[in-house]
């Protein structure tokens, strides 16, 4: 029985640990007042992950202001081009944690024109 137990909270602690690298589609965003309380415009490279990623990054508090995560970048790879923006925002989605977003300067390094998603980028947080 204990083992159990032991092995339920095994695994709850490893589902809430920070998600720091993945696999997703990413999407074009424009970045106005964020998370981490900069106000960003289009013209900047800033990048924003899910809230499921922002939330449960080591040293999170309740003030979104003061994540760390807000002191980190984004790496973005697809294919053999990659861009690194600072991580200003996160996004609300309740189907997956592991999609990320560019703003307009970053995205249209990884995209081609008029493409709305770039599927099966690689990100590590650095």
């Amino acid at each position: 029985m204990l083992s159990r137990v032991f092995i339920l909270l095994s695994l709850a602690v490893v589902s809430v640990m920070a998600q720091t690298k993945g696999t997703g589609n990413l999407f074009d965003f424009v970045p106005e007042l964020g998370a981490c309380g900069f106000v960003n415009n289009s013209q900047q490279l800033v990048a924003s992950v899910s809230r499921v990623v922002f939330e449960n990054f080591k040293g999170a508090t309740a003030n979104p202001n003061d994540n760390p995560i807000c002191k980190h970048k984004l790496l973005v790879k697809s294919g053999k081009k990659n861009v690194t923006a600072a991580i200003v925002d996160y996004y609300v989605n309740n189907k997956t944690s592991v999609d990320v977003g560019l703003s307009p300067v970053g995205f249209n390094q990884l995209s081609k024109p008029g493409q709305g998603i770039v599927q099966n980028v690689t990100w590590s947080i650095i």
